[in-house]
């Protein structure tokens, strides 16, 4: 599923494991990671990927990040019952690592 944003840059694959409100706040979280990353470099795609495991009565949520930017790509994946915290967690990930990258340079 590619997000409904003019920024196709951003694909979130399986997200249909969320409900709609739950895609949106997704969204969000992503798309402002998407601008912290557009102020230091040029990105060329955004790929998040979410699996729900369920386990007595709780789900776990995976999330899986990958992005491609100017100088490389850098990948993240966590685990947490909370599917926004895994999602903020890989692209704060994602995010130090390009800084870090670019620092270096």
């Amino acid at each position: 599923m590619k997000t409904d944003s003019n920024n196709s840059k951003i694909v979130l694959e399986r997200f249909d494991c969320l409900d709609k409100e739950e895609i949106l706040v997704a969204k969000k979280i992503v798309e402002k990671y998407a601008q912290k990353i557009e102020k230091i470099t040029e990105y060329n795609k955004i790929k998040l990927e979410i699996k729900a495991h369920s386990k007595v009565k709780v789900n776990n949520f995976e999330v899986n990040g990958h992005i491609e930017y100017k100088s490389g790509t850098v990948m993240s994946e966590k685990q947490d019952i909370n599917p926004f915290v895994a999602i903020d967690l890989v692209m704060e990930k994602m995010f130090k690592e390009i800084q870090h990258k670019l620092e270096r340079k």
